[in-house]
C-alpha cells in the first residue's frame, strides 16, 4: 500500500468471478488519487458473508462494499424456477436485495455499491416482453426500478448503473462469449474496466472529489457563430437548423445548475458584446443570472480559468471547461 495515499479500504462481493474487477478498481483508485486496500470474497458468498456477523467481511471494516450481482447469473436462476415464480422473479429478488442491505447496514457503516442489471433480450416472447410478466425482460426492468427505490430509501446505498453502461456500450463490447465459457468473467475485459472506473466515481463522489464547476466558452460553443463578428441578431440559437443543438447544450448546463453545479464564462470577447445574447437574446436558455463568475477579455484562458479558480476558491481539478477550440 502507498501509505501517502488516503487508504480507502473497498469489499468485494460477487456472484461471478471478480479478480480482474479486483484489479481494476485498484488500478482506476491509483488513477484518481486513491489508495485502494481491497478484500474479495469468494464468489459466490454474497449471502454468507453478509448474513454471517462473524464473517471475513466484517472482520474487514470496510469503508465500501461493492456487490456485484449480475444479470448472466440471475437470468440463470430466472430460468431454473417456476413459472409462477418467474411472474414475481422481481419482488422477490429486491425483497432479498433489501434484507442484504439491511442486514450490511445494522452490521456495518459501509457504503454499498449495489449492481443494477442490463436489459439482456433473451427474445423468448419478442415484442411481447413488456406485457408478459414471465418474460425476464419484463422482470429484470421491473427489478431495476425497486433497486432505485431502495436507494432512495437507504441513504447508504448507490447503484452502480451497469444497465446505462449496457445501454451505450453494447452488448458487443459488454459481453465475451468466449472469456466467460473459459473464466466465468460474465462482462468483457474492457467492459469490466469501465465498471471499474464507474465504482470509482462513485467513491470519489462521495468522498467530496467530484467535478463542482462547469466554464462555458461562448462563441460556437454555447451558440453558434462569433457575437463579435455576426451581431446578436445573426448568432445561431433557437429551434432553426444548428442552433437546436446549442439550445439543447444550454439546457444540459441549466440543468446542471440546478443541482448544484456552478457555472461560469471565460471567453475572448469584449465583455459588453459577450453579455449581450444573456441579457436580450429571446432563444436563450441561460441568462445572466445563471452565471456565477463571467469572465470575457482578451487575456491568455488558462490564466483566466486560474482566475475564476480563485474567485470560487475550489480546486483546478474540480473544474470543468468545455471549448469548441481544442
Amino acid at each position: 500500500l502507498d501509505t501517502s495515499r488516503k487508504v480507502i479500504k473497498i469489499a468485494i462481493l460477487g456472484d461471478s468471478t471478480t479478480q480482474f474487477l479486483n484489479k481494476a478498481i485498484k488500478a482506476q483508485g491509483r488513477l484518481a488519487g486513491w489508495e485502494f486496500e481491497i478484500w474479495e470474497a469468494e464468489f459466490g458468498q454474497i449471502e454468507r458473508q453478509v448474513f454471517d456477523p462473524g464473517s471475513d467481511l466484517y472482520a474487514f471494516e470496510a469503508d465500501f462494499v461493492v456487490i456485484a450481482f449480475t444479470a448472466k447469473k440471475q437470468i440463470a436462476k430466472f430460468y431454473g424456477s417456476s413459472a409462477a415464480a418467474q411472474a414475481h422473479f422481481a419482488v422477490e429478488k429486491a425483497g432479498h436485495f433489501g434484507d442484504l442491505v439491511e442486514t450490511l447496514t445494522a452490521q456495518s457503516k459501509a457504503k454499498i455499491l449495489l449492481f443494477n442489471f442490463e436489459e439482456i433480450d433473451d427474445q423468448v416472447f419478442g415484442q411481447f416482453s413488456n406485457k408478459h410478466r414471465g418474460a425476464w425482460l419484463n422482470q429484470v426492468r421491473r427489478l431495476n426500478v425497486a433497486l432505485m427505490d431502495l436507494a432512495e430509501v437507504h441513504g447508504n446505498v448507490f447503484l452502480v448503473d451497469i444497465a446505462s453502461l449496457h445501454n451505450r456500450l453494447g452488448r458487443a463490447t459488454a459481453f465475451a462469449p468466449n472469456i466467460y465459457v473459459s473464466t466465468d468473467l460474465v462482462h468483457s475485459l474492457d467492459f469490466t474496466a469501465t465498471i471499474a472506473k464507474y465504482v470509482t466515481d462513485i467513491v470519489s463522489a462521495i468522498l467530496g472529489k467530484f467535478k463542482k464547476c462547469l466554464i462555458l466558452d461562448l462563441d460556437n460553443t454555447t451558440w453558434g457563430g462569433i457575437i463579435g463578428d455576426d451581431g446578436i441578431e445573426n448568432i445561431e440559437v433557437g429551434n432553426l437548423g444548428i442552433g437546436k443543438v446549442f439550445v439543447e447544450l444550454q439546457r444540459w448546463a441549466k440543468a446542471l445548475k440546478e443541482r448544484g453545479i456552478i457555472l461560469a464564462v471565460c471567453s475572448k470577447n469584449n465583455e459588453a458584446t459577450a453579455k449581450e445574447p444573456f441579457e436580450k437574446h429571446p432563444d436563450m436558455v441561460l441568462r445572466l443570472d445563471d452565471i456565477a463568475v463571467f469572465v470575457a477579455n482578451w487575456d491568455n484562458k488558462a490564466d483566466n480559468i486560474r482566475h475564476i479558480q480563485e474567485i470560487l476558491n475550489i480546486g483546478i481539478d474540480s473544474l470543468v471547461f468545455l471549448d469548441d477550440n481544442p
